[in-house]
């Protein structure tokens, strides 16, 4: 049994991408990479909102955080947003229209349609999502040392999607070494911050919280058809 996970793309930023990829395969000789690059900011930054922010929206009704708690998240997610949408359109600036076709054409093989919804997907081993089940339980039933485990299961399964979301379409795109260093040190940066607030979390929520959050992760893992 496989899983995936399913993250929902706004209908104006489909659209968007689906008319940029027509055009690519129609050879139009009119530059896409402004474009492009600004479409895949929105995507990238409506993923991070919709598994991110709405965690940071509910810690605003939680009593165990403190203002300094909720004022760390908040700037670390900012700070997240807006590496993205500075560093995702100057990386595909780079380049003309062939050249951004092998990223287009992988970036739609990760998108799926369900419920007439369109998702963007990525795989994760039913390992982790049994993993992050049985510690939800867990955590239900009173074992609060099972959070800071769950967190670190959330984080893998995080990281998988920055595998597939991002450092596979790097790769695609072939960078100098220059351009390709400099990436990977966004990369780095980025996903340390997301990280490390994720640990933190995990030693900072209750047992309410913790079972609420990880079931928000949870709600986006299905198994794949």
């Amino acid at each position: 049994m496989s899983y995936k996970v399913f993250l929902k793309i706004s209908d104006s930023t489909y659209t968007q991408f689906a008319s940029i990829r027509e055009k690519l395969h129609a050879g139009v000789k009119e530059s896409q990479s402004k474009v492009l690059g600004d479409v895949l900011s929105d995507l990238s930054c409506e993923i991070i909102e919709q598994v991110f922010s709405v965690l940071l929206k509910d810690e605003q009704d939680n009593s165990t955080m403190t203002e300094k708690q909720r004022h760390e998240s908040e700037k670390v997610l900012q700070q997240i947003l807006d590496t993205f949408r500075k560093y995702m359109p100057w990386s595909v600036s780079f380049f003309g229209n062939e050249r951004l076709l092998p990223l287009v054409d992988y970036m739609t093989s990760l998108m799926k349609e369900r419920e007439q919804e369109v998702y963007i997907t990525y795989p994760i081993t039913p390992q982790l999502v049994q993993q992050a089940q049985t510690l939800t339980e867990q955590i239900r039933e009173g074992n609060m040392q099972s959070v800071e485990k769950a967190f670190q299961t959330l984080i893998q399964i995080v990281d998988l999607g920055v595998t597939s979301l991002v450092r596979e379409p790097k790769k695609r795109l072939k960078f100098n070494l220059v351009v390709d260093k400099t990436l990977n040190g966004v990369i780095n940066m980025t996903t340390h911050l997301g990280y490390k607030r994720l640990e933190k979390l995990g030693t900072q929520v209750d047992q309410t919280t913790a079972t609420h959050y990880i079931n928000h992760f949870l709600a986006f893992m299905h198994q794949a058809a």
